[in-house]
């Protein structure tokens, strides 16, 4: 099996963040009008649109960390530590046979 520790693995994470961040944004810009929301007084003179990007790049940032800290720690597994995956395929190989 590779590592995943390398840097580049984690730009990976960076698509499906993008996707989930998208879903998500457009669902939260759907059901709240950031015009009428109560926003802090640093964001209140921000256009609409500003505060959507805003929006999305926040939740791709985090959708991004999430995937990126799951790669980490599962190429940081100990050596000889069963996947689960790994058992079912074992078990479906030798079912086969």
């Amino acid at each position: 099996m590779r590592r995943v520790g390398r840097s580049s693995d984690f730009l990976r994470a960076a698509w499906p963040a993008f996707l989930v961040a998208a879903l998500a944004s457009g669902l939260l810009i759907a059901l709240f009008d950031p015009a009428r929301a109560p926003l802090p007084s640093a964001l209140a003179g921000w256009h609409p649109r500003a505060i959507d990007s805003l929006l999305f790049l926040s939740l791709w940032l985090a959708c991004w960390a999430a995937g990126a800290l799951s790669l980490w720690l599962f190429a940081r597994r100990p050596a000889g530590a069963g996947d689960v995956f790994e058992e079912r395929d074992e078990e479906r190989d030798d079912a086969v046979e």
